[in-house]
C-alpha cells in the first residue's frame, strides 16, 4: 500500500502542477497577473527495518512569484509619472494661450506701442488716433481673455479633480472588498494569489492618482497606506473628498477630517498644485503686467492735455473704499507714494502757474487731498463719499492740468484722473468710453498747442521702460518671460515623464523576469510535468502488476 500512496501523491502533485501551469499560460497576457509556481516537498519517510523509506511528495504551496522591491518601485514610478503627465497637460494648455501669433497678446502689445508712435508722429490724424484706441481696446480685451482662459482652465481642473476623487473612492471601495476576501481566504489556510493580483492591479491604478503602498500585517490583514500613512484603510474603505480651505487653497482630506493629506506625487497632487500654485501664479503675473501697463500709461496720460488746452474739470473713475481714512488704508486701485503732486492753473489770460501739493498716504485721506487742492486759488476739488472718487475743477474762468511737473505720488493713476483706461483688474480694464466716442479727448500734448504730440511720444517711450516691478524688464520682455516660463514648465514635465517611462520599462523588464509568463518556459515545464505524471502512472501500473502476480502466486 505504501507504493500506491507514493504513486498517488505523485499523480496529485503533477496534476496540480499542470493546472497551475495551464493557468499561467491562460493568463500570459492578463494585465497585473503574476506567475504562480507549485512548491513540492518530500513527505516524511517511514522506517522499515534499518532503512528509511520515502513516502511520496506533497504540495506545500502555490506561490505567487513577486519581487517586492521592484513592485514598490513600479508603484512609486506610477505616482511620479502621473504627476509629471498631469502637470505637462495643464502647462500645455497654459502655453497654448500664451503662444505668440498674429492674434496673440504679444501682437496686441506690439501693435499698441506701434500705434502710439503713429499718433506721436501725427497727433492730429484722426485715423491714427482711431487705430490707437482700437489697439488699446484689443490689448485690454487680450488680457481679459487670458484671465478668463485661466479661470476656465482652473474650473476644468477642478471638475477633473472632483471626477478623479470619485474614481478613487470607487477603487478604494473595491480594494477594501478584495482585502476582506483575502483575509477570509487566509483564515481558511489558503493564499489567495488571484485575489492579490486583482487587488494589486487596483492599487497600481490608485498610484496614478497619489503615492500609495500596501503592507501585510502580522495577522494576515492587508493595509493600504496613502501618502506615507497620512490615511490608511484595510477591509473598511475610507472616503476622500475635495476640501476648500479658508485661505482659498484646495486639498484632499478624509471625509471626517478637515486636515489636508500631504500629497507629493500623482495626478491629484498635480491638479491641486495647479489650482493652488501654477494657475494662480500665471494669473498673478499677467494681472500684474496688465495693471502695470495701465498704471504707467494712465499716469503719463494724466500729465498731458488735449490739443484744445487745459481742462475745466476732471473726474476720477477709480474709487477708494473710504474717503475719510488715510489713503494707504482706503484700498486704492494702484499704490500711492508720499511726495508732491503738481497742478497747473491757467487763467483767462492764458497765464499759467504750477502749484505743489504735498501728499502722505499714511496720514492724508481723500478728503484731505481734496481740501489741499481746494486751498489753491482757482481750484475746487471734492471727494465724493458715495462713489469714493475725486473730482477737480477750475473755479470761474480758470482751467487746470497736470502737465507742469511729473506726479511723484502716483495718485493720478490710482484715482483715474484724466486716464486713458478705466477699471481695476484684467476683467474690468477698458478704454474710457468718453475717449472711444471722442478721440479728441486723447491727451496728446504737453502744451495744449495743436500738432504737439509730446505726451504721446512720452507714452510711446514706455515701450522701453524697465520696470522695477519686473526686475528691470520691459513690458514686452516680461510678457516673453511669462510665456517662456510656461514653455519651461511643459519641457520640464515632459522630460521628467520621458525619464520615468524609460525607468519604468527597465522596472517592468525586471518584474517580468520574475513574475511574467514565458510561454516557451511554461510549455517546457508542462512537458516535464506531463512526463512525470506518465511516469507516476506507469509506476502505479507496475506496482499493481507486481501485486497481482504476488496474489497469483499465493493462490
Amino acid at each position: 500500500m505504501k507504493a500506491f500512496d507514493i504513486g498517488l501523491s505523485a499523480l496529485r502533485a503533477q496534476q496540480l502542477t499542470l493546472s497551475v501551469l495551464g493557468n499561467n499560460l491562460a493568463n500570459a497576457s492578463t494585465p497585473g497577473y503574476h506567475r504562480q509556481q507549485v512548491d513540492l516537498a518530500t513527505r516524511s519517510p517511514l522506517r522499515e527495518d534499518t532503512f528509511s523509506i520515502g513516502t511520496g511528495v506533497d504540495v506545500t504551496n502555490i506561490r505567487r512569484l513577486t519581487n517586492d522591491a521592484v513592485e514598490t518601485a513600479l508603484i512609486r514610478n506610477s505616482s511620479e509619472a502621473g504627476f509629471s503627465q498631469q502637470t505637462r497637460d495643464i502647462a500645455a494648455q497654459i502655453e497654448s494661450q500664451l503662444t505668440p501669433g498674429d492674434a496673440s497678446i504679444h501682437a496686441s502689445l506690439s501693435k499698441f506701442f506701434n500705434s502710439l508712435e503713429k499718433v506721436a508722429n501725427a497727433p492730429q490724424d484722426s485715423t491714427a488716433r482711431s487705430e490707437f484706441l482700437s489697439s488699446a481696446s484689443a490689448l485690454m480685451k487680450g488680457f481679459s481673455s487670458l484671465d478668463q482662459g485661466l479661470n476656465s482652465l482652473g474650473k476644468d481642473v477642478r471638475l477633473s479633480l472632483d471626477d478623479a476623487v470619485k474614481d478613487v473612492n470607487q477603487k478604494i471601495g473595491d480594494v477594501a472588498q478584495l482585502n476582506s476576501k483575502i483575509l477570509q481566504a487566509r483564515n481558511q489556510g489558503t493564499e489567495p494569489n488571484d485575489l492579490l493580483d486583482r487587488r494589486d492591479q487596483l492599487v497600481s491604478q490608485l498610484s496614478d492618482y497619489f503615492e500609495v503602498d500596501s503592507i501585510t500585517l502580522p495577522d494576515g490583514r492587508e493595509q493600504i497606506r496613502i501618502a506615507g500613512g497620512a490615511a490608511a484603510f484595510g477591509t473598511e474603505p475610507v472616503t476622500l473628498r475635495v476640501q476648500d480651505f479658508k485661505n482659498g487653497s484646495v486639498g484632499i482630506a478624509v471625509a471626517n477630517s478637515s486636515t489636508a493629506i500631504p500629497l507629493n506625487s500623482g495626478r491629484i497632487a498635480a491638479m491641486t498644485t495647479a489650482l493652488n500654485e501654477t494657475i494662480p501664479e500665471f494669473k498673478s503675473r499677467l494681472s500684474d503686467l496688465s495693471r502695470e501697463i495701465v498704471r504707467t500709461v494712465d499716469q503719463q496720460h494724466a500729465q498731458g492735455m488735449t490739443d484744445k488746452g487745459p481742462y475745466s474739470s476732471l473726474l476720477g473713475n477709480r474709487r477708494v473704499t473710504d474717503v475719510a481714512v488715510p489713503l494707504a488704508r482706503s484700498n486704492p486701485n494702484f499704490p500711492i507714494s508720499a511726495g508732491s503732486l503738481y497742478i497747473t492753473v491757467t487763467d483767462a489770460t492764458g497765464a499759467r502757474r504750477t502749484e505743489e501739493v504735498q501728499i502722505d498716504p499714511n496720514t492724508d485721506s481723500l478728503q484731505d487731498v481734496a481740501a489741499k487742492l481746494s486751498a489753491i486759488s482757482g481750484v475746487f476739488a471734492n471727494a465724493d463719499a458715495g462713489s469714493g472718487t475725486l473730482s477737480i475743477a477750475g473755479q470761474g474762468s480758470n482751467s487746470i492740468d497736470f502737465a507742469g511737473q511729473p506726479d511723484e505720488t502716483g495718485i493720478l493713476s490710482a484715482l483715474g484722473i484724466n486716464s486713458l483706461f478705466e477699471g481695476a483688474s484684467p476683467g474690468t480694464f477698458k478704454v474710457r468710453d468718453e475717449i472711444l466716442q471722442n478721440p479728441g479727448l486723447l491727451a496728446t500734448s504737453a502744451t495744449g498747442l495743436p500738432g504737439d504730440g509730446t505726451n504721446m511720444a512720452a507714452l510711446a517711450n514706455l515701450r522701453d521702460l524697465r520696470s522695477n516691478a519686473f526686475s528691470g524688464r520691459t513690458f514686452t520682455e516680461e510678457m516673453a518671460d511669462v510665456t517662456a516660463e510656461s514653455g519651461v514648465l511643459v519641457q520640464t514635465a515632459d522630460s521628467q515623464d520621458t525619464q520615468l517611462q524609460a525607468f519604468r520599462q527597465r522596472l517592468e523588464a525586471d518584474r517580468d523576469s520574475v513574475s511574467g509568463v514565458d510561454i516557451n518556459e511554461e510549455m517546457l515545464k508542462m512537458m516535464q510535468s506531463q512526463r512525470a505524471y506518465q511516469a507516476a502512472a506507469r509506476y502505479i501500473t507496475t506496482t499493481d502488476q507486481m501485486l497481482a502476480e504476488l496474489f497469483q502466486m499465493a493462490r
